[in-house]
């Protein structure tokens, strides 16, 4: 707009030049909206043609049609239904209210002639114009709304289109391993060693070698899961934020160790104080599992103490004792613990088979770590 804040000429070429109306019909709504003079015809709306007072050989007024009675008919390819609204008139349609001339057949309020030559008087800012305006949906379904019908139409433009269901974005979780090989590195947690059907032929050329009885045939060693596993679950405040992994090994154990083969038992801060098997309210003694069978730690071993924890963080010694009591009752340990191997104790990392929830471990690491523990349990 101009500076002094009238509406200029050249406020309409700007306008129309950067608006760029497709029609006559606009670009007539847009001079109306600018307070300027552009009307064909008075007394009837930009774009449109006056009716004939008389239908021909009938004798009967015609009837206006929606554009000359003001109403803007619906626009195609807008998205939406458009709903009907109002133009305002021309400066000229109302004389004294938008353009500050009094009609022709009243004076002045001050009893003044009107000024000579027709002279316009106070400039209409257009803040102080009345703008008739709609709203109107732009996301509405518009193909089933025309398919529908014009009832169904005028349906879908209701208000409760300004109300959008809300959209939950879940995270997608992310395991700790990688899933390629993530069945291969929890079969290398739990698998144990039991004699299979070959023959060992390396082992009894030594024995015939050194002139042994043999009264059994060597066999070749293979991994199973028939023993089953026992998995303890930490739901101490330390392992808070890993609940999602506890949940995702839980179910990668089952499926790996077979469901009906695996005991899952929950605990706070170390499990010598009591486990839970079903029932939350219901704390058992802790039991270990028959000889052989791998008992799975998902725990920090008391790596991460938070702060105000109090007496259900436990301390170094009860992990070393508890770990000593699974490991003398013939059970190798398995911890699958979100820290590093470096951050545990030499006295733990000799007795516990500790697997990283990080995406680098592989299944030669696991089976190093666990081949490592077993040969601390034969020799005891």
């Amino acid at each position: 707009m101009s500076g002094r804040g009238e509406v200029c000429l050249g406020d309409l070429v700007r306008a129309v030049a950067g608006l760029g109306p497709e029609d006559e019909h606009t670009a007539s709504a847009m001079a109306a909206l600018l307070a300027k003079e552009h009307h064909p015809v008075p007394g009837t709306l930009p774009g449109t043609r006056a009716l004939p007072k008389t239908l021909p050989g009938t004798g009967l007024a015609p009837e206006p049609s929606a554009a000359a009675r003001g109403v803007l008919a619906p626009v195609r390819g807008l998205g939406a239904t458009a709903i009907p609204t109002t133009i305002p008139p021309p400066p000229c349609a109302k004389a004294g209210v938008d353009t500050g001339d009094p009609p022709a057949d009243r004076t002045p309020a001050d009893g003044a002639a009107a000024p000579p030559g027709g002279a316009h008087g106070r400039p209409v800012r257009l803040a102080e114009r009345r703008l008739d305006f709609s709203l109107v949906s732009a996301a509405g379904p518009r193909r089933a709304a025309e398919r529908a019908g014009p009832t169904a139409a005028a349906a879908e433009a209701s208000p409760d289109l300004l109300h959008f269901a809300p959209a939950p974005y879940a995270v997608a979780y992310e395991p700790p391993w990688t899933p390629h090989w993530a069945r291969g590195v929890m079969f290398a947690a739990v698998a144990t060693p039991v004699a299979g059907r070959e023959l060992n032929l390396r082992e009894l050329l030594c024995r015939v070698s050194r002139h042994d009885a043999i009264r059994a045939m060597p066999r070749r060693l293979r991994s199973t899961t028939r023993r089953g596993a026992q998995l303890l679950l930490d739901h101490g405040p330390s392992m808070t934020p890993f609940q999602d992994d506890r949940l995702w090994l839980r179910e990668l154990l089952g499926s790996v160790a077979g469901r009906n083969r695996v005991e899952v038992l929950r605990f706070r801060g170390v499990p010598s104080r009591g486990v839970v098997r079903r029932d939350p309210l219901d704390l058992q003694e802790y039991r270990p599992p028959p000889p052989g069978t791998p008992v799975v730690l998902v725990s920090d071993l008391g790596c991460l103490r938070p702060p105000f924890a109090g007496r259900s963080a436990a301390r170094p010694g009860e992990w070393r004792d508890f770990v000593d009591t699974v490991v003398h009752s013939g059970c190798p340990v398995v911890c699958l613990t979100p820290y590093e191997l470096g951050a545990y104790p030499a006295a733990l990392r000799a007795r516990v088979a500790f697997i990283p929830l990080d995406r680098r471990v592989s299944l030669r690491h696991a089976k190093e770590a666990t081949a490592g523990v077993r040969r601390h349990l034969e020799s005891l």
